[in-house]
């Protein structure tokens, strides 16, 4: 007989050790207004990093060399920050990225909310909500 790996339901345990990775994707002109709101909680930190990609807004026409040819690029330039917080932490960190970076017009984003497994910090080793 083989070793079978048993995975318990996600109602199982506390929820403290629940987590929720949330992924924003937000114009980078707007990164800012995101980071004062995500300061105002007390998060562990997060991460963000430039990204690109196709969405409702139109691409700009870009002027080139001396100015004499445009050209408009195939993808916008955008921001995603990446957050991993406690389940119980979500809705606010939501709600606050929403604050800060929403004017109410299409095509300001997207926010991408997903369960994490495990969490483990490398310097530490503690692991599930420790490691944050």
């Amino acid at each position: 007989m083989q070793n079978a790996l048993i995975k318990a339901p996600p109602s199982f345990g506390l929820s403290s050790d629940i987590l929720k990775k949330i992924e924003a994707v937000v114009p980078t002109a707007r990164l800012e207004e995101a980071f004062a709101a995500l300061g105002e909680l007390s998060l562990g930190g997060f991460t963000y990093y430039q990204s690109k990609g196709r969405g409702q807004i139109p691409r700009p026409e870009i002027h080139s060399g001396r100015g004499t040819s445009t050209y408009r690029p195939e993808f916008n330039v955008n921001s995603t920050i990446v957050v991993v917080t406690k389940d119980s932490m979500a809705d606010n960190v939501i709600s606050k990225i929403l604050d800060g970076t929403s004017s109410g017009l299409a095509g300001e984003g997207k926010i991408f909310v997903s369960d994490v497994d495990e969490a483990i910090d490398i310097g530490s080793k503690q692991r599930g909500e420790g490691a944050l």
